[in-house]
């Protein structure tokens, strides 16, 4: 199943190389760090995080979208 793992590059609860870390051991997983960003990065990237999910969710094929666990 893929998986879009995000953190801001200044963590300092969830350092950024768990977020490679955690990424690897996911078949299709994709990374997005964003810049001068920490915990809240998602308050400080709320466009461009909310821009790359959707662009995320538009490649991942139908068929996996509707296959369940």
């Amino acid at each position: 199943m893929p998986v879009f793992v995000a953190n801001g590059d200044r963590d300092p609860m969830i350092l950024p190389h768990y977020s490679y870390l955690l990424a690897g051991l996911i078949p299709y997983a994709r990374v997005k760090i964003y810049p001068d960003a920490a915990h809240g990065f998602l308050f400080q990237h709320h466009a461009e995080f909310a821009a790359d999910v959707e662009a995320f969710l538009a490649a991942v094929p139908p068929i996996v979208r509707l296959k369940r666990i």
